[in-house]
């Protein structure tokens, strides 16, 4: 239950920075990007007085109802969670300031902090097996019957968005509107990396009797599991017990310490894993 709850809270979380990315950074500039939120942007731009929070709830309304029609009734509460969110934040904020004019003079900077909202947003978002609605669900629809990659068919839904953004607002801010596209696509891929990295360590002791020692650390102290085997060195021809583990940040920091305080010629190597499922990680789906 608690687990489900934190689950919540972090989608709505995510849907917020979302929010801050769209209402003041991309939006006082017309930057159509891509998405709901870009398509709410052009839309605003042809009815001012429709304010863009209910523009873009009522295009992920109607994405999630053309969702149900052509791919099912197969969309969590999560992703409804998401969309309500984004909406409703914006909402308060249009309470609070109705009024944002541009944070900087160039455009550029605009782009680049409203696509770290947004890609930050998002990577929350996706990491908690959820989207934010709206142009996902065309991306699978054209998925579907096209068989294109979903990688693809997103691709080809947001470009969709930065034309009629081209038409609405001219060339110079599509081209704007494109690279935010680009840029909130590495940077989601970078933060949903980022949030899953765990650590491979590999751990020589330099005394066969420091073995058992780092072990019960790894085992009792840590609660991890760990790997012993038998290695020979190519230049001495030694014998050598190699031990393994995959631990997080915080569990790294303390076998790091606790390895250099009893085994100061301890070889260890560390890499960075992006992906771990199984006992004590994410499970498997």
């Amino acid at each position: 239950m608690k687990h489900q709850i934190m689950t919540y809270v972090k989608i709505v979380l995510g849907s917020i920075a979302v929010a801050i990315g769209i209402y003041f950074f991309w939006a006082p500039a017309q930057f159509a990007a891509g998405g709901i939120s870009g398509l709410a942007i052009v839309l605003q731009s042809v009815v001012p007085q429709i304010p863009i929070s209910v523009l873009v709830f009522g295009l992920d309304i109607l994405m999630f109802l053309v969702g149900f029609i052509a791919l099912g009734a197969g969309f969590g509460i999560k992703s409804m969670t998401s969309s309500l969110s984004i909406a409703l934040t914006m909402r308060i904020f249009e309470h609070l300031i109705p009024k944002v004019n541009m944070l900087s003079r160039d455009h550029l900077v605009i782009l680049i902090f409203g696509a770290l909202f947004i890609a930050f947003g998002q990577a929350v978002i996706f990491n908690q097996e959820a989207s934010s609605g709206g142009t996902d669900i065309i991306a699978k629809i054209i998925s579907k019957y096209t068989h294109l990659n979903i990688a693809t068919s997103l691709l080809i839904a947001d470009m969709a968005v930065v034309l009629l953004a081209i038409s609405q607002f001219g060339v110079e801010k599509g081209l704007y509107a494109a690279l935010g596209v680009l840029i909130t696509t590495t940077l989601i891929d970078y933060f949903i990396s980022g949030f899953s990295v765990e650590k491979y360590m590999v751990i020589i002791p330099s005394e066969e009797s420091l073995v058992q020692p780092i072990t019960v650390y790894i085992l009792e102290e840590l609660g991890r599991g760990a790997t012993k085997y038998n290695a020979e060195g190519a230049y001495s021809n030694k014998r050598k017990s190699v031990i393994t583990t995959v631990v997080d940040r915080g569990e790294f920091i303390r076998l790091k310490e606790y390895v250099s305080q009893i085994d100061k010629n301890a070889f260890v190597t560390v890499q960075n894993l992006h992906e771990v499922m199984g006992e004590g990680f994410k499970l498997k789906s």
